[in-house]
């Protein structure tokens, strides 16, 4: 067809066509019930594996939220343009990775519920923005209704021809830590679900007569605990074996010592 393999590999692809016309759009009836306190779904994330066309209109919709029907002159609510993704005044922020002609997994996580309301934008694992501006809680053009038009525009000028592997909507705003896990395109598709270890860190430190008790939560075993005497030092010296228990005893030596725990990747 005359598109790149996803990372080399081919892939089942859908087309969507670039004509400027209002009767082109794949209807989403996501399930996801009214969420955040609010009328609509305010939290949710939507991730696509996606190439647009190199050439074509300056902006092409990705999503039309405000309708249900993509009705005449209803304007798309998330939109590509200048090799970034959002929509209106301080919605584009980003680093331009968003480029015409390859491949990319695109994330926006919404959570117009929060403090400020936001929309996380990812490219390709990489964090583009906390898009703030025009934000709020029921927002017609943020927060879903039952159903949303992919690629809907009703007002039929901003489309452009693109490619689709993969389109995956979740209930609730995912974390960054799992959006830069998502990574970029994958020939097999959008993972449904990516684990993520919590970060390791010291939760409770104690003395007992002679004895350092120290303790910590998360990462993932065995562990190793560390020790130096001073910052200074050039190499950190093992306090004991591996072990798989989150805590490990020391005994106390001197003025103080410095203390650090390592798991597994």
């Amino acid at each position: 067809m005359g598109i790149p393999d996803i990372n080399g590999q081919e892939a089942n692809v859908m087309q969507v066509p670039g004509d400027l016309v209002r009767n082109v759009g794949y209807i989403m009836d996501h399930g996801i019930k009214p969420n955040g306190g609010g009328t609509r779904v305010n939290q949710y994330t939507l991730i696509m594996d996606i190439l647009v066309e190199n050439t074509g209109a300056s902006a092409a919709s990705l999503l039309q939220i405000s309708s249900t029907n993509n009705a005449e002159g209803d304007d798309g609510d998330l939109f590509w343009q200048g090799n970034n993704f959002g929509q209106g005044s301080g919605g584009y922020n980003g680093t331009g990775a968003f480029t015409p002609g390859s491949w990319h997994r695109i994330v926006a996580a919404y959570d117009e519920a929060a403090s400020p309301p936001v929309v996380t934008k990812f490219v390709d694992g990489i964090k583009q923005d906390d898009w703030t501006a025009n934000q709020g809680l029921d927002n017609p053009r943020r927060a879903l209704l039952a159903i949303a038009v992919l690629f809907g525009d009703g007002d039929h000028d901003e489309r452009r021809e693109m490619w689709v592997n993969s389109i995956q909507i979740r209930p609730g705003k995912i974390t960054d830590a799992e959006a830069v896990l998502l990574g970029g395109p994958s020939a097999a598709g959008i993972p449904i679900f990516v684990a993520v270890t919590p970060s390791l860190r010291f939760s409770q430190i104690s003395v007992a007569g002679v004895n350092v008790i120290l303790s910590w939560n998360g990462g993932k075993g065995p562990y190793q605990l560390q020790r130096k005497v001073s910052l200074a030092d050039a190499v950190w010296q093992n306090v004991g074996g591996p072990t798989s228990n989150p805590s490990a005893t020391d005994m106390v030596s001197g003025n103080g010592a410095f203390y650090r725990v390592q798991g597994q990747p």
